[in-house]
C-alpha cells in the first residue's frame, strides 16, 4: 500500500490553516522546540459541535484491536476529533492521524513488509547481495576492539533488530510530516503521543517534529526495540509512565467527551515461563489518571490471551476488538450523541490524501564511524539519476539497506530534516559500526561422519580501497579444509571487488553412511584439492552478482581399486590433476533463508574451461602408471524457486544441470571418483554414491515444506537424477551408456527446528546404492563447505 501525495492544504475537519503558519523546515524532535507538557503548543481549531478524544492505550500486539475498535466507530458514525496514544495505541492512532482508513492499517499489519518490521528481520529482497557476509557454519562471532573484553559486545542491543524499522518509520510517516509542517495539530486528526525519559523518571508529550521518530519513540520497549535518541537521551516505550494517556487527551485537547480503549494486561499475575509478560509487568507502571466518567467512556478489551509480540495474530485481535465496540455501542452511544456520516468522513480523509506531498530525498550525510567508513557508507546514495538531484523513497530505500546490511554494521539510524516549501528531506545518518577484526567459532555435529568445527578470522573494514581478508578452517573426520580469502573493494557506480581466494580442502569418502560411525573403519577414497583464484566482481542488483577470474589448482584422488564391491582393499590407486581454469558466472538470489527457505529464488549459472594434464599411478597394480593431456568446457546451471502456496506451505522447484565435453579416463574407477557429484541435501555428502556421479547430468525435483511454527518445519526433498551417458564398467576400462538413460531417484524428510546460526534436524532418505538404501541420522548447525575448483 502506497501513498503518491502532494502539500497539505485542508484540514478535513479542523479547518484550513494559513500557509504562513507553517514553517519552512522541520528539524529533529528536540526538546526545546517540540516537546508539549501541559498544551505548550496551543489546541487546534475546534469544530462548531461538541468534540470527541479518542486514547488508544499501549499493550504491543494487543494493540490490533484498537483498529478494530475504530472501525465500529467509523460505522456507527461516532466522530473521532483528537487522538492520543501509547506505544501501539501510538502507531494506530498515528496512521489514523496521517489519514490511514482501518481497511488501509489492517492491510498494512497483514503485510509482507510489517512482519519484517515487528520481527527485525530483513526482507532477503532488500539485502545487498554483494556486501553482505558471506553464510559460514559460525555458532558466535565476536568483534574484537575496545569492548572485546565485554561480554555484552557480542549481544544484541535489543531483542528485535532496528535496521528494517529505521526506514520503514521514515518511509511510512515522512510525507506526513511535510504535510502538517511538523505540526501534529495539522494532521488529519490532531494527535499526541507519550514517550519516557527513564533517566529523568518522568513522561514526555510530543505534539511537533518529525512524526515517524515521534511515534518510534513512543513504542520503544525497553530490550525489544532499541530506542530513538531525544538531545542523546535515549526514548523510551511511553507506556513505562503514562500508558493510558486519558490525561494527555484532556490536558492537550480539552474534548467535550471521551472514548478510552485500554487493550493493556489485566490484573493477572504474569506468566512466570514467558519473559515478556514478566517485563511488561516490571516496566509498565499504572496510570493513577481517573477517567472523567462524566465525559465519556474507558472500555477494556480482554487480551490477555495474546503476548507483546503476537502480530501474527492480527486478525483475531482485530475481530475481538471490532466486536467489543459493536458490544459497547450502545454505552457510547448515550454518552455521545453526535455524529458524523461515514461518506463524510471518507471525503474529507480523501480531500487530505490527495493534498499528501511526494517526498524527495536531498542530501545525505553519515556520522558515527571513522571519516573512510563514513564516506563509504555515504556513498551509497551518490549515484543518481542524471538531471535530478534527489532520491525518491524507494530510492531511498535501496541505497539505505545497500548500506545498512554492509558487512560490519550494527545500526543505522536516520535523522531527518524536512524542508516544507520544497517537500524534501536532508538526512542525517549515525552508523554504529562493529570492530574491524572478528573471530568465529562453529560447526556440523552429525550422527554421520560429517561432522566438523569451524573457526573463522577476518578484518573488514568499511571503506574503499582497503584489504578486507578472511580466513577460515574446517576440521572434522572427514572433512578438512582452509581458506583464505582477500577483498580489495573499488569505488566504483557499481560496488565491485578484486578478489583473491587460496583454498586447500580434503574430504574422505566411506562405503555406506552408518549412525553413528565407527571410526576405525577404513575410508576407500580420499579426494584433495588445493587450488588458487582471481577475479574480478561486481553487483549488477541489489540481490545479483556477477563473477569473471582465473584459477589454478592441484586435485588429488585416492581410491581403492574395484568401486564396484570386490573387496579389493590391498593397494591405493592415485590420480593427480594439475589444472587452470578460467570462467564466467552469474548468481541471483532472494531465497528469505540459505538453509530452510520457504520462499524466494536462488538463479545460479557458469562457464567455465579447464586444461592441464592427468597423471595416473595404480599401487594395486604392480607400478602400472600413464598420463594424459586434459580439456574441457563446461556449463552449469541450478534453479531454486520456493513458491508461497499458503501461511503454513511452500513448495520448492529445483533442477540442476551439468553439461561437460569432459572425456573419460582409462579406467573406471579414475573416470568415477573424478565425474562430477550430485548432492541434493547434507546428509548425502558422506557417502560416494556412483548412481549419483556423472560428467553431464540433469536433475530435478520438489521441496514441500511445512511451516508448522515460526522454527518448526517439516521439509521434503524428492530428486530424479539423469545422467546425459552413465559411467559403466567394462572389463576395467571406463565406458559411456546409453543417452538419457538409467534415471536414479533420491528422497529425503526432515523435521527442522530452526536456530539462529542453523537448525536441529532429524532425517530419513532413501538413496540408490548397492548395500542399503535407506538412512537415518540427526544434525545440528549449518552444513557449509569450503569452495571447490570446478564448482
Amino acid at each position: 500500500m502506497k501513498h503518491m501525495l502532494t502539500l497539505w492544504l485542508v484540514m478535513a475537519i479542523a479547518g484550513v490553516q494559513a500557509a504562513s503558519q507553517t514553517p519552512d523546515t522541520v528539524p529533529p524532535i528536540t526538546p526545546e522546540g517540540f516537546v508539549t507538557p501541559g498544551g505548550a503548543m496551543g489546541r487546534p481549531p475546534r469544530p462548531d459541535r461538541p468534540t470527541v478524544g479518542l486514547v488508544l492505550s499501549g499493550g504491543g500486539a494487543k494493540g490490533i484491536a484498537h483498529i478494530g475498535m475504530i472501525q465500529a466507530l467509523e460505522d456507527a458514525g461516532i466522530p473521532i476529533d483528537y487522538i492520543t496514544g501509547t506505544s501501539m495505541g501510538a502507531i494506530v492512532g498515528g496512521l489514523y492521524a496521517s489519514g490511514y482508513s482501518p481497511a488501509e492499517m489492517i492491510e498494512l499489519i497483514a503485510s509482507r513488509d510489517f512482519s519484517y518490521w515487528s520481527t527485525g528481520r530483513i526482507d532477503p529482497a532488500d539485502t545487498y547481495y554483494f556486501t553482505s557476509r558471506r553464510d559460514t557454519p559460525s555458532f558466535v562471532t565476536f568483534n574484537l576492539g575496545k569492548d572485546s573484553t565485554q561480554i555484552t559486545s557480542v549481544l544484541p542491543v535489543s531483542l528485535i533488530n532496528p535496521i528494517p524499522m529505521n526506514y520503514a518509520f521514515f518511509q511510512l510517516f515522512s510525507p506526513y510530516t511535510l504535510q502538517c509542517g511538523g505540526d501534529f495539530n495539522k494532521l488529519f486528526v490532531p494527535y499526541r503521543c507519550v514517550t519516557s525519559d527513564v533517566y529523568a523518571k518522568h513522561k514526555v508529550v510530543l505534539g511537533r517534529g518529525p512524526l515517524g521518530d515521534a511515534v518510534r519513540m513512543s513504542m520503544s520497549f525497553p530490550m525489544v526495540f532499541e530506542p530513538i535518541q531525544l538531545d542523546g537521551v535515549p526514548m523510551y516505550d511511553g507506556g513505562i509512565y503514562d500508558n493510558y494517556p486519558v490525561d494527555v487527551m484532556m490536558e492537550e485537547f480539552a474534548p467535550d467527551a471521551v472514548i478510552g480503549v485500554n487493550v493493556a494486561s489485566g490484573k493477572t499475575a504474569p506468566d512466570s515461563r514467558n519473559m515478556m509478560d514478566q517485563l511488561e509487568e516490571m516496566i509498565m507502571q499504572p496510570n493513577d489518571y481517573p477517567f472523567p466518567a462524566d465525559k465519556g467512556i474507558s472500555i477494556r478489551i480482554d487480551l490477555d490471551e495474546f503476548g507483546l509480540l503476537a502480530f501474527d495474530r492480527y486478525r483475531e485481535i482485530y475481530d475481538i476488538g471490532y466486536r467489543r465496540g459493536l458490544e459497547m455501542m450502545d454505552s457510547i452511544k448515550a454518552k455521545i450523541p453526535e455524529r458524523t456520516d461515514r461518506r463524510t468522513v471518507e471525503s474529507a480523509r480523501a480531500r487530505f490524501k490527495s493534498c499528501t506531498p511526494q517526498v524527495r530525498i536531498g542530501k545525505v550525510t553519515v556520522s558515527g564511524g571513522k571519516a573512510v567508513e563514513n564516506a563509504y557508507l555515504q556513498s551509497f546514495f551518490g549515484h543518481r539519476h542524471e538531471g535530478d538531484s534527489t532520491l525518491g523513497l524507494r530510492q531511498g530505500r535501496d541505497a539505505y539497506y545497500r548500506a545498512a546490511t554492509a558487512t560490519g554494521i550494527q545500526n543505522f539510524v536516520p535523522t531527518p530534516w524536512f524542508n516544507v516549501r520544497d517537500s524534501l528531506v536532508n538526512l542525517d545518518f549515525k552508523a554504529v559500526i562493529k570492530d574491524p577484526f572478528t573471530v568465529g567459532v562453529g560447526g556440523y555435529i552429525s550422527s554421520s561422519t560429517n561432522s566438523m568445527l569451524f573457526f573463522n578470522a577476518g578484518y573488514n573494514r568499511l571503506s574503499f580501497k582497503t584489504l578486507k581478508a578472511n580466513v577460515n578452517a574446517w576440521l572434522g573426520q572427514s572433512y578438512m579444509a582452509a581458506e583464505g580469502d582477500f577483498s580489495y573493494f573499488f569505488d566504483t557506480s557499481r560496488p565491485s571487488a578484486l578478489v583473491a581466494r587460496v583454498v586447500t580442502s580434503r574430504q574422505k569418502y566411506h562405503e555406506t553412511e552408518k549412525l553413528f560411525y565407527q571410526i576405525h573403519e577404513p575410508d576407500f577414497i580420499v579426494k584433495s584439492e588445493t587450488f588458487a583464484r582471481l577475479f574480478y566482481t561486481t553487483a549488477p542488483s541489489m540481490r545479483s552478482q556477477l563473477t569473471a577470474g582465473a584459477g589454478y589448482g592441484h586435485l588429488t584422488d585416492k581410491f581403492h581399486s574395484e568401486l564396484l564391491g570386490s573387496g579389493d582393499l590391498s593397494g591405493r590407486n592415485k590420480g593427480i590433476s594439475d589444472l587452470g581454469e578460467i570462467f564466467a558466472s552469474w548468481e541471483l538470489n532472494t531465497l528469505d533463508n540459505q538453509l530452510n527457505p520457504t520462499s524466494g529464488i536462488d538463479l545460479r549459472s557458469e562457464v567455465l574451461g579447464a586444461a592441464g594434464r592427468y597423471r595416473y599411478r595404480a599401487d594395486s597394480d604392480g607400478d602400472h602408471s600413464y598420463s594424459r593431456n586434459l580439456r574441457w568446457l563446461q556449463l552449469s546451471a541450478s534453479v531454486s524457486d520456493y513458491l508461497v502456496l499458503d501461511k503454513a506451505f511452500s513448495l520448492g522447484l529445483l533442477g540442476n544441470a551439468l553439461l561437460s565435453t569432459r572425456k573419460l579416463l582409462p579406467t573406471y574407477d579414475a573416470s568415477i571418483v573424478a565425474a562430477e557429484a550430485f548432492h541434493p541435501t547434507p546428509s548425502s555428502y558422506n557417502y560416494f554414491n556412483t548412481k549419483l556421479r556423472a560428467n553431464s547430468f540433469l536433475a530435478a525435483g520438489v521441496a514441500p515444506v511445512w511451516k508448522i511454527s515460526g522454527s518448526f518445519q517439516l521439509r521434503g526433498s524428492f530428486h530424479c537424477f539423469l545422467p546425459m551417458r552413465k559411467i559403466v564398467y567394462d572389463s576395467g576400462r571406463a565406458a559411456y551408456g546409453k543417452w538419457l538413460h538409467d534415471p536414479e531417484f533420491f528422497g529425503e524428510v526432515q523435521a527442522v527446528i530452526a536456530l539462529p546460526f542453523g537448525s536441529i534436524s532429524a532425517y530419513g532418505n532413501y538413496t540408490p546404492a548397492h548395500d542399503s538404501n535407506w538412512n537415518f541420522g540427526i544434525s545440528i548447525g549449518a552444513f557449509i563447505l569450503a569452495p571447490r575448483f570446478l564448482k
